[in-house]
């Protein structure tokens, strides 16, 4: 039996793809189990509960009218899990950089170590964050691999033009890349800029192909003529027929300045090119994450990083490779990477930077801004190292071969660490709904629930909550008016909520639904971590959690309690299908039930879960959260209980709550007219 030669599998006809494949896995694979939807993600995947996938046209007709194919292929594949949309991205993401590295050695066929290279900083640059967000990037993904392939079809119809018949070009290369082109233009703007660069690529193939064959090359320009007829078309369309329905061209406004725009288009081209590549370095600490999981990371670096350097050495040794085979353009190559990952550059934000949008390589939102500058970033580093590479020293060749192997091990850790603040994300939106559903087990049609901004679930929106919302509280809801929405008090007070005052109208447009109601229908809901989820009136203005909003007390007095329903025949229940943590017996949801038990008056369901708390040993995250059960006590006449739960809550609040306790003391006593002596005057001269 012939013994397999590890060099001579790594450089065979299909190992390129198959390692960009592995290294998408190790990337953006690992964690896929675990994730679940975000962002956009849930309002996508909430139509196509409602809708099916026949909805999306309509959902999608507000801003980007052609997309829809992408949503409604997927939808119709994969159903409603989240699996399905995470593997389709990586997939498709994976196909951009098995793309890209295939353009490369398309353009510079001599130079098939830097096209490797190419590839595998494309796989996993670093400065987008948005990998987790399944539906949302199908999309995205989708159409930069139709143009990347329009750029790979435009230099194969160029190369291929002395060896076939020019129907047989036209055929296979030309019309599809025009068709690619324009599907990709048609489904999302973003990568608009590249036009430019595909006339940079055009001059450097007829430029290799005349020094091979002397002569006339003009005809070979016009290949151009018909990408620019649909680049021509499309923007006509979108400038002057469909306009500018959500975002506008900022330089329109009065307060436009061009010498900032000018230091903000600089700025962000060096955090898209140059800085995005600082988050290869190892982490040196675990942040907020848990011990074994920064374990991972660091394991999974080191993994990453060998396994690249084991490649890369063993591609390095492979004849093709060997300096003494220089290929003929070697010293036009690091010009005119260069030159080209400059005019992407400059180009590839056109679409965020003419309306006002900013990127951000350190935020999962304003990092997808970063897209179309990926290849370009990545030839500008590949045209650096190039040029390092011409030094011919062992050392300098190693010395390459270790930053190659420690961006793509560092890269590929940082995108691992990514995927666990989407998963902790994703825990923690689960673990809000269900103790909500706990305080609010049925709910009338109509109400908002006002919130507080929640860092702790920074990679939801209103938007994605009011999905979750309306899915959980309305299975069954096919269309029409949208019972419910919840709505962050600080993105909608004076636009969807005009004003806190009682009877104004809520009109909230959802794309292809909409949302009305009114102020008198409000509920309002708070959440911090370390607590738990709050339903509150103002009823509860002397009973706060610590740190509460001064702007959410406005809107306690219009929360309207009796929209909720504690007896109902279907209690509302989260998508089972999508969540995936079960609830055990926590203090937070033994508070949600003692808290609606206490809205209803029914103080003896309260006591019941305090003891059953006592002796599970369960603990409040925030001391507030015990008023319900001093309540409950206090009205029982269980006064040693009652001033015990006192004294724990005065400790556990450092003594800020002891005011508000003895008021709950006095007032329980005024309005049951028991006497709460000798309890009442031992706590409350204790705290004197």
């Amino acid at each position: 039996m012939k013994k397999i030669d590890p060099k001579e599998l790594i450089n065979s006809r299909f190992a390129a793809p198959l390692i960009l494949l592995v290294i998408c896995i190790m990337a953006y694979g690992l964690l896929i189990p675990t994730l679940g939807y975000y962002w956009d993600d849930w309002p996508y995947a909430w139509s196509n509960h409602v809708f099916g996938p026949g909805g999306y046209p309509d959902y999608v007709a507000l801003d980007r009218p052609y997309s829809a194919w992408i949503f409604m292929g997927l939808a119709a594949l994969l159903g409603e899990q989240p699996l399905g949309y995470h593997i389709s991205a990586l997939l498709l993401y994976w196909a951009c950089a098995v793309l890209f590295w295939w353009l490369i050695r398309l353009v510079w066929p001599d130079h098939e170590r830097e096209a490797f290279w190419a590839g595998l900083l494309f796989a996993i640059y670093p400065g987008f964050l948005g990998h987790p967000q399944g539906i949302i990037y199908n999309h995205h993904f989708a159409a930069m691999a139709f143009y990347l392939f329009s750029l790979v079809g435009m230099v194969k119809s160029l190369r291929s033009s002395r060896e076939r018949p020019l129907w047989q070009i036209v055929s296979f290369w030309t019309i599809p890349s025009i068709i690619a082109l324009l599907i990709s233009q048609f489904t999302i703007e973003y990568f608009i800029g590249w036009e430019v660069v595909r006339v940079g690529l055009t001059w450097i193939v007829i430029r290799d192909l005349k020094s091979q064959e002397p002569g006339s090359s003009w005809r070979r320009w016009l290949i151009l003529l018909p990408y620019w007829l649909v680049t021509i078309g499309f923007l006509y369309w979108r400038v002057f027929v469909f306009q500018f329905p959500t975002y506008q061209p900022f330089f329109w406004e009065q307060d436009f300045v061009l010498k900032d725009w000018l230091a903000q288009f600089l700025t962000q081209i060096l955090d898209a090119d140059l800085f995005a590549w600082r988050y290869a370095i190892p982490k040196l600490s675990n942040g907020s994450f848990r011990l074994w999981f920064w374990g991972a990371y660091l394991i999974l670096w080191f993994v990453s990083s060998a396994l690249a350097f084991w490649i890369l050495r063993l591609r390095n040794e492979n004849k093709q490779f060997r300096e003494e085979n220089k290929p003929k353009n070697a010293g036009c190559f690091g010009i005119q990477t260069l030159g080209m990952a400059l005019l992407g550059s400059m180009f590839a934000g056109i679409p965020f930077w003419l309306t006002g949008l900013t990127l951000d390589t350190g935020s999962q939102f304003s990092s997808r801004f970063s897209l179309p500058f990926i290849p370009w970033a990545v030839l500008l580093l590949i045209s650096g190292l190039h040029f390092i590479s011409k030094i011919r020293l062992k050392i300098v060749k190693m010395m390459i071969t270790g930053v190659m192997a420690l961006l793509v091990g560092g890269s590929t850790a940082w995108h691992f660490w990514n995927a666990n603040v989407y998963r902790n994300d994703w825990i923690e939106v689960q673990g809000y709904f269900q103790q909500l559903v706990q305080r609010i087990p049925g709910l009338e049609p109509g109400p908002s629930l006002v919130i507080n901004d929640m860092r702790s679930i920074s990679l939801y929106q209103d938007d994605s909550l009011t999905a979750i919302l309306n899915w959980t509280y309305a299975p069954d809801f096919s269309g029409g008016e949208m019972p419910y929405i919840m709505q962050y008090l600080s993105v909608r007070i004076g636009d969807e909520i005009p004003a806190l005052q009682p009877g104004l109208p809520i009109e909230h447009d959802y794309r292809s639904l909409n949302f009305s109601g009114s102020t008198d229908k409000i509920i309002a809901v708070y959440y911090q971590p370390g607590g738990c989820v709050r339903v509150l009136d103002e009823s509860d203005l002397l009973f706060l959690p610590n740190g509460f909003p001064e702007e959410m007390r406005a809107v306690l007095s219009l929360s309207n309690l009796s929209l909720i329903q504690s007896q109902t025949d279907s209690p509302a229940t989260p998508p089972l299908h999508l969540f995936d943590l079960e609830g055990p017996d926590t203090w937070c949801l033994t508070f949600e039930k003692a808290d609606l038990a206490s809205q209803m008056g029914d103080w003896e369901q309260v006591i019941t879960l305090g003891d059953e708390a006592s002796k599970q040993s369960l603990k409040a995250g925030e001391p507030s959260e015990m008023f319900v059960f001093l309540e409950g006590y206090l009205r029982a006449g269980r006064i040693e209980t009652a001033l015990e739960v006192s004294q724990e809550m005065s400790i556990e609040s450092n003594g800020l709550l002891d005011d508000e306790i003895c008021t709950l003391w006095w007032h329980v006593q005024v309005e049951t007219g028991m006497d709460m002596s000798p309890g009442f005057e031992i706590y409350c001269e204790l705290q004197s």
